[in-house]
């Protein structure tokens, strides 16, 4: 009498750190059939995109596969149920055993991510965000490709590029920093027809306009940004990333700007989000800077009895004003220590702000955009 034994374990591919799949999610099904010849795997895909399957056979009695097992990854396209992806053949007169797992991944190995699509910028037509961290960089995006949007908390979120909506998390209203909280964070998921998936991480809690399975075009309002997860202060984490041999690949993506060309956002450096078919708006650029047209500019306080340093930003520049909420004028002195950026004015620079006013003192900008910059500011008051 011939026997037949089967035993099979599945392990789970994550591609987000800040999902988690639970078992009764697991879109994806996979089991065999027993046939005169051997066995027929299927695989049922209730998911709404492509996955991506690896078969790993840890014993194999008398049985041969069909397809070399070796760099074979089998594909079971979206909203499908008995898809076949191998079949055991059975070998000379005698009992037949096997054992595997399997992994599997979101996406098709068959497509190939384009590297040179221009994204949008992921907040409002005409509004200007500085980059807070860019790709691999020195905080927590060490060995990633990543952007950090200064946005704050309640502005709106559109999308960078059109896709299907896979993934929503909008429970949360924890956050802070330190890795613990990274599970708290909230976020939407986007796959795109190249295979790729946008990751719009830190929303505030029900943050999300959109729901699993939308459909959302480029540009479209999707959220709003918070501070949820593992996060130093309020921003949107946006990440693109695609599956290859199942790991996580992050892609340094390129946005569109707003004379149209394409750019590569740099930490520290402010951009247009320049969406097709809105209406024109004004620009701001180092070109046009004129630092008399501020000099010569003053603002009513709206502080009460304090006095502060404060900044703005135009294009590259960083602009430092005082704001005196007294009701007297107060002189004082300005220092800046700067890391690859230089003043307008000599330094330390004296000043003499009036009563309940804001006043326009120097502006800073990066010597070299490509290489890290920064810089610390103090004042003395009298």
């Amino acid at each position: 009498m011939k026997k037949h034994f089967c035993k099979a374990n599945i392990l789970v591919l994550l591609l987000l750190t800040t999902s988690f799949l639970k078992a009764q999610d697991v879109p994806l099904k996979i089991y065999q059939e027993k046939t005169e010849d051997g066995y027929i795997f299927y695989a049922d895909n209730s998911a709404m995109v492509p996955y991506s399957i690896q078969l790993n056979f840890k014993e194999l009695v008398n049985l041969k596969p069909d397809k070399n097992l070796k760099g074979y990854i089998a594909v079971a396209p979206a909203k499908t149920t008995k898809k076949e992806i191998l079949r055991l053949i059975k070998g000379k007169e005698g009992n037949t055993s096997f054992d595997f797992n399997y992994i599997f991944s979101i996406g098709d190995p068959n497509l190939k991510p384009d590297e040179d699509f221009a994204y949008w910028f992921p907040y409002a037509h005409g509004n200007k965000e500085k980059v807070a961290q860019g790709n691999n960089g020195s905080g927590t995006h060490k060995g990633i490709n990543a952007i950090d949007f200064n946005l704050q908390i309640g502005e709106a979120i559109h999308a960078a590029r059109g896709g299907l909506v896979i993934e929503v998390k909008e429970d949360s209203n924890i956050g802070g920093n330190d890795p613990k909280f990274e599970k708290y964070g909230n976020f939407i998921r986007v796959y795109h027809t190249d295979g790729t998936i946008a990751d719009y991480v830190h929303l505030q809690q029900n943050g999300s306009l959109v729901r699993k399975g939308d459909k959302v075009n480029a540009g479209d309002k999707i959220g709003y940004s918070g501070n949820t997860g593992w996060s130093s202060g309020p921003h949107l984490h946006f990440m693109v990333t695609y599956s290859k041999d199942f790991h996580s690949i992050s892609l340094p993506v390129k946005f569109l700007n707003y004379d149209g060309k394409k750019v590569m956002p740099l930490e520290g450096n402010s951009y247009y989000a320049f969406h097709k078919g809105k209406p024109e708006f004004e620009v701001e650029t180092k070109e046009n800077f004129i630092e008399s047209v501020y000099e010569n500019r003053t603002e009513k306080s709206t502080k009460k009895d304090n006095i502060e340093i404060t900044s703005d930003s135009y294009d590259e520049y960083t602009l430092i004003y005082v704001d005196n909420g007294f009701n007297r004028s107060i002189s004082g002195k300005l220092f800046v220590q700067v890391q690859n950026m230089e003043s307008t004015k000599e330094l330390p620079y004296e000043f003499e702000v009036p009563a309940k006013t804001k006043l326009y003192l120097l502006a800073l900008k990066p010597t070299n955009t490509s290489a890290k910059f920064g810089y610390q500011l103090s004042a003395e008051f009298k």
